[in-house]
């Protein structure tokens, strides 16, 4: 059976997990909703547009992916109990 110290442990990796894939998925959903608008307006610009939020989304997938190359790398070196 799982101890209190085990679902601890669980919750902590639960959150992690949970803020580095959530995070990302929330600054992407902002952005989106900003360019469609910005869009809207501009329309004769959205190739403009599409290049500026690429360049924007760029960093942000990196760093995501850094952040789970990370985690992924910490959590089987982590003692957990």
């Amino acid at each position: 059976m799982f101890t209190i110290e085990d679902w601890h442990s669980t919750f902590i990796l639960i959150g992690l997990f949970f803020f580095i894939i959530m995070g990302p998925c929330f600054a992407v959903a902002v952005m989106g909703y900003k360019t469609i608008e910005e869009m809207g307006r501009y329309p004769s610009k959205t190739p403009f547009i599409q290049m500026s939020i690429f360049w924007k989304l760029v960093p942000l997938e990196i760093l995501s992916f850094l952040l789970l190359i990370v985690f992924y790398h910490i959590f089987p070196k982590a003692n957990l109990n």
